[in-house]
């Protein structure tokens, strides 16, 4: 009896666990899946607290002289309650943040296909960056001929700011799915090279 009551309370730990660490890859949606980096970042360290916490609580109540138990079953039966209760709980909070999350995701991803389309129709296509310069300018005057440049590839660049934020970041990429092959086709194939290209001799004359 005891044996059993071990091996299910050794098993339900270890989903605990499991599920602890893989809610924070749920509730961070849509980041790329890297179990190193989720062990380093979901806060392992509090797994332990969770525990000592369930096993105090199962102490406690099974001092209560009920139904006639001795301790050790009654500690090791109340403990698998609480931490089953501790499993369902993170199961429920990484599932509401995957729903949340991939609800935006489609909403965002609506949204850019929307700009895609319409972008396509006005023949300018907007390729974002996050801070920082896409392109290296050393004046006013440069970088107005560079706006040229990739206005003739049919290309806008626009700074998104500094912050980087995960759900738009992927949802861009329903936009470019759909931009790119817009591109090839206005431009020709091998068109990047050919306006990188050209910016970096315009790059050169202007230092001379």
């Amino acid at each position: 009896m005891y044996k059993k009551l071990i091996i299910i309370n050794l098993t339900v730990l270890l989903l605990v666990t499991a599920m602890y660490i893989a809610s924070y890859y749920f509730m961070n949606y849509p980041m790329q899946f890297d179990l190193w980096y989720m062990i380093k970042e979901c806060q392992l360290q509090y797994l332990p607290a969770i525990f000592a916490v369930t096993a105090l609580a199962s102490y406690l109540v099974s001092s209560l002289d009920f139904k006639k138990l001795n301790f050790k079953s009654k500690f090791l039966s109340v403990f698998l309650l609480l931490n089953a209760l501790a499993l369902a709980f993170f199961v429920y909070i990484a599932a509401d943040g995957f729903i949340k999350n991939k609800t935006e995701l489609r909403n965002q991803e609506d949204s850019y296909t929307k700009e895609a389309e319409k972008d396509i129709r006005k023949g300018q296509i907007v390729i974002r960056y996050a801070g920082g310069l896409s392109l290296s300018v050393h004046d006013e005057k440069t970088n107005k001929k560079v706006d040229s440049i990739c206005k003739r590839y049919g290309i806008v660049y626009k700074n998104t700011g500094c912050s980087i934020d995960r759900i738009d970041q992927k949802a861009q990429e329903k936009y470019s799915e759909l931009t790119h092959p817009y591109l090839d086709k206005r431009n020709g194939k091998g068109w990047e090279g050919r306006m990188e290209k050209a910016i970096h001799d315009l790059k050169k004359i202007s230092k001379k």
